[in-house]
């Protein structure tokens, strides 16, 4: 039986990781966001979705997100799931329902669905503070199993959300901002992404700067900037290490890369952070 399946995140952690920086994210771990009140939008895998008072999107392993906006009033509720248990479950019809989740991440409920999801994850974060109990791994994975059948019998019968038209120019920087999630340790070349979605590298940098106001190559580096401060702070491995992860040709050349972007050495930034 899997450890560790679930956990209840905080807006401010993923304020942190999507809106400040405004790049392209990809998800370590499946789990839902539920909208309580306010309006916002979200690009999940390429795909825009208006997201409203009682939406909620599930998403898998793997789902990039590329932005995620939303009013003042925006309130939320997000759990991540090890998706690893879904293997131990039976539901029936699941490969289907599995796939038009993946096509259809984002739903609108009824304010009856939404109060029982609720209820089933309030009462999964109140179980899980008990870690005394003797079942308490065995508890956790039967209340996320009962909140796995609520939500497929809700995408079995309703209507997932509509996804918002977007022009040819703004599909091909998405598709863009979704290989920088994915590419980014394999190359820098502005060829290699006008290469990868069919078009020139002078028009990958024309519609880049129409859409978002910033050009191919400022997006690459915001990428690569990005990548190594995550590493630098989040992990033990040493510049040598994370110059290779991050396909620099030696640490001394990533060294220079990253002062001439955030006027900080690695070793810097990861003391600033320490």
């Amino acid at each position: 039986m899997p450890t560790n399946l679930f956990t209840f995140i905080p807006s401010s952690e993923y304020d942190e990781i999507i809106d400040i920086e405004n790049m392209p994210y990809v998800l370590s771990r499946g789990g839902i966001f539920v909208c309580l009140d306010g309006e916002g939008y979200v690009i999940i895998n390429e795909n825009k979705y208006l997201l409203r008072k009682n939406t909620i999107c599930v998403a898998f392993p793997g789902t990039i997100i590329q932005a995620f906006h939303r009013e003042e009033n925006f309130r939320s509720y997000t759990l991540a799931i090890n998706m690893d248990f879904l293997r131990e479950l039976n539901i029936p019809a699941a490969e289907s329902i599995h796939l038009m989740i993946r096509e259809n991440p984002c739903i609108t409920l009824s304010p009856s669905q939404l109060s029982n999801i609720m209820q089933v994850c309030e009462m999964m974060h109140r179980k899980d503070d008990r870690n005394d109990h003797p079942y308490h791994e065995q508890i956790n994975f039967h209340m996320l199993t009962v909140l796995c059948y609520e939500l497929a019998g809700i995408y079995a019968h309703d209507v997932p959300v509509r996804r918002e038209p977007c022009s040819r120019p703004d599909m091909l920087f998405r598709r863009f901002m979704s290989l920088l999630a994915t590419d980014i340790t394999i190359s820098r070349e502005v060829q290699y992404y006008a290469n990868k979605l069919d078009i020139t590298s002078k028009y990958l940098t024309i519609i880049t700067r129409q859409v978002s106001g910033r050009n191919a190559n400022e997006w690459i580096t915001r990428s690569v900037i990005l990548n190594a401060k995550a590493l630098l702070s989040t992990t033990q491995l040493s510049v040598q290490e994370i110059s290779v992860r991050l396909n620099f040709p030696n640490p001394s050349f990533f060294g220079q890369y990253f002062l001439r972007h955030t006027q900080m050495t690695p070793k810097e930034f990861r003391r600033s952070k320490m």
